[in-house]
């Protein structure tokens, strides 16, 4: 009875609490407004799509204690960033930024540099792991852009990387994005304070996907066109081999 009166305690503690975001002075941070002092982790975490899971952000975690603002150390406001509130080892408490006119785009890809000048690498925060960009070029390398671009689409359409993959070419997409950044087309939303040379972008997007959105709707357009032309054409040879009963042949 204890324990079900404790958990019961601790749910209406948390239903009484409240996660409020600042975004001013251009960096992000926090305030836990709750009824008593509690012990909590603040995770900063990258949601692309609204009620999808939450990719934590790596190095930006901090342990919390009371109401006062929480920094997390020049982190940058973007419509795709949350604060959750983990306890006892669960989300308790989640606040994301998407309602909030921002700087960004919710298709923008959240990329991790770790390095500098030539010898950086490029890796994309996406379910739970940084998979290298030029992995998702290799994944279809050798087949028609076109249809992968179109089967990408179909499969994935919730999912942006995956209407990249139709470059064909090992490393396109990266070379792209990085042409992107070295032309300030990306922002920068974070980096290490540290000797670890590590920075978080966010890369746009959507000038990528209208192209392969254009180039899948053309594949699926041609497809029906061709299903058609063939169904008519199957009718067509039918309607020669079988003629009309109801016609009267000479000498009949």
């Amino acid at each position: 009875p204890s324990s079900a009166a404790d958990a019961e305690a601790w749910e209406r503690l948390w239903a009484r609490s409240q996660l409020v975001l600042h975004t001013t002075g251009q960096e992000l941070s926090c305030s836990l407004l709750s009824p008593c002092d509690l012990s909590v982790e603040l995770v900063p975490c990258w949601q692309p799509v609204p009620s999808g899971p939450c990719q934590t952000l790596p190095g930006l975690q901090k342990p919390a204690v009371g109401q006062k603002p929480q920094e997390f150390g020049g982190l940058q406001p973007h419509p795709n960033l949350c604060i959750q509130v983990w306890s006892d080892g669960q989300v308790q408490l989640t606040q994301c930024l998407r309602d909030r006119a921002l700087p960004g785009h919710p298709d923008d890809l959240l990329l991790l540099e770790h390095g500098r000048n030539t010898s950086a690498s490029l890796c994309a925060l996406e379910q739970g792991a940084c998979t290298p960009l030029s992995s998702f070029t290799s994944m279809v390398s050798g087949r028609d852009p076109h249809v992968a671009a179109g089967v990408a689409s179909v499969a994935q359409t919730a999912h942006p990387l995956l209407l990249l993959q139709g470059a064909g070419r090992p490393g396109l997409l990266e070379q792209e994005l990085q042409r992107d950044m070295a032309e300030g087309q990306c922002r920068q939303i974070w980096h290490s304070e540290n000797s670890t040379s590590i920075a978080l972008w966010a890369c746009p997007l959507h000038k990528y996907l209208r192209t392969h959105w254009a180039l899948a709707w053309m594949g699926v357009l041609l497809g029906a066109a061709s299903l058609l032309l063939l169904f008519l054409l199957k009718e067509d040879v039918k309607g020669e081999q079988h003629p009309s009963e109801g016609c009267a042949w000479p000498g009949t």
